[in-house]
Formats: structure tokens, sequence, C-alpha cells
């Protein structure tokens, strides 16, 4: 019988042997861009649009769809690419800490009420909806910068 107390849980996304891929979901409501507060590294505690990881033989899009689900509540569809990212972190000694392959999708709610607010999930301080205006006054991720800048939302 194995000690629980005492195995040791090795997460392979600090720290990686390999890039990891993670799947977000840009919702937009009458130029208002939903998005969560972090609450685990990396980047706890800055704003980003809801995703999560890819799991082993999940499409990509099915992923997306799962993740927006998962932290806000939404039943969504995919309507197109928002673009790909790559997140790379490096920590004091110049070794990579997170390495990240993102892929991003506009998503459409397809239920419940259009106006309803998010629910922020357990791995999320907070979610809501951000006038596009507003969004430089957030503290966001570099990753989610560097999209909203290609995309020309809020960073023209």
């Amino acid at each position: 019988m194995v000690d629980k107390e005492k195995l040791t849980v090795y997460d392979t996304r600090h720290y990686p042997v390999r890039p990891h891929i993670g799947v977000g979901v840009m919702m937009v409501r009458e130029d208002q861009l939903l998005l969560v507060k972090r609450k685990y590294n990396p980047d706890a505690g800055y704003w980003s649009i809801p995703g999560g990881h890819l799991d082993l033989g999940e499409r990509v899009e099915h992923a997306a769809v799962r993740e927006a689900h998962e932290e806000t509540g939404f039943k969504t569809k995919i309507s197109k690419l928002a673009g790909i990212i790559n997140k790379i972190m490096y920590d004091d000694d110049g070794k990579i800490e997170y390495h990240y392959v993102l892929i991003n999708y506009f998503v459409e709610q397809i239920e419940g009420d259009p106006n309803q607010p998010p629910n922020a999930a357990d791995d999320a301080l907070d979610a809501k909806f951000v006038p596009f205006n507003e969004l430089k006054n957030y503290k966001l991720t570099e990753s989610l910068v560097e999209l909203l800048k290609r995309l020309k939302i809020g960073y023209d």
C-alpha cells in the first residue's frame, strides 16, 4: 500500500521537459471581453481569458469548449481561431520555468441568459466582462496582452 502523505507529486508544468498545450477562449459581449483572475501560477493574481490544459486524447476545440464551461459556467461553441501564442517564462537563473503553446478561440454562448454574469470556478479568484477601453487598467498576463495587440482589441 502506498503512503499518500509521503508520495511526492511532480508538477510537469513547472520546470517542464517539453512544452505544454493550453487553450483559451475569448467571449465578447457588446465590446466587453470575459476575463478571469488567476488563482494559481503561472500568473497568479493576473487577469486573463478563461482556459486550461489540453487533455491527452482531447481535440483542441473540445478542450476550449470544456474549459469555457468549467471556468465560467457558460455553454459555448467555437466561432473562429483567435490566435496562437507562445508563453515561455524564465526564472531568475535563466531556466525555463513554464512553457506553453496557447491556442485561443473566439466562442459564442449557446445556452442560457445572454446577460448572465460569469461564475468564477474554484481555480479563479474572479470572473467578469471588462469593456475593451478598460482592459489597460487591469493587470493582464503578458500572453493576453500579446494576443490583444495582435487582434487590435484595447491596444490599437
